[in-house]
């Protein structure tokens, strides 16, 4: 529930945190009272809402290493590769942000593989393979 008032002043309503919260969440239902109480005029808003999910960010690849940079587009062009031969958009295998993850936790075995966020179900899938490409891209590097 929600009270926005009404000022006197400045003959409109309080409404910047009552819009704010709606444009956060998503709105499922409103319902609204208009309250006239010793002079003080207010709407108060029952709302039914569900929150918002979090936009993802891109990863900031500017912030990795040499090393790091080559070991993520590595990745990214292995599941890039695996999502076109299995016919299904690379998003699913993978999020560019899993991808990041990955490298920056650095991985050296399946357990440590599954413990990153989102890469549990994919351990035992994916979690050699990737490992593999996190070293051989490391020892590429060295050369």
């Amino acid at each position: 529930m929600i009270l926005v008032r009404f000022d006197r002043d400045s003959g409109r309503f309080d409404d910047e945190e009552f819009n704010k919260f709606c444009s956060n969440n998503n709105i499922v239902r409103i319902e609204k009272e208009f309250i006239n109480t010793g002079g003080e005029i207010y709407y108060s808003f029952f709302i039914e809402y569900h929150p918002k999910k979090p936009v993802q960010s891109k990863p900031d690849l500017e912030s990795l290493s040499e090393l790091a940079r080559a070991q993520y587009e590595k990745l990214r062009d292995w599941r890039n590769e695996l999502a076109a031969n299995e016919g299904i958009p690379a998003y699913i295998l993978m999020y560019n942000s899993q991808l990041y993850d990955i490298v920056k936790k650095q991985p050296r075995s399946k357990a440590d593989f599954a413990a990153i966020k989102g890469m549990k179900n994919k351990a035992e899938k994916f979690g050699e393979e990737i490992i593999k490409i996190l070293q051989e891209t490391e020892l590429e590097q060295q050369e």
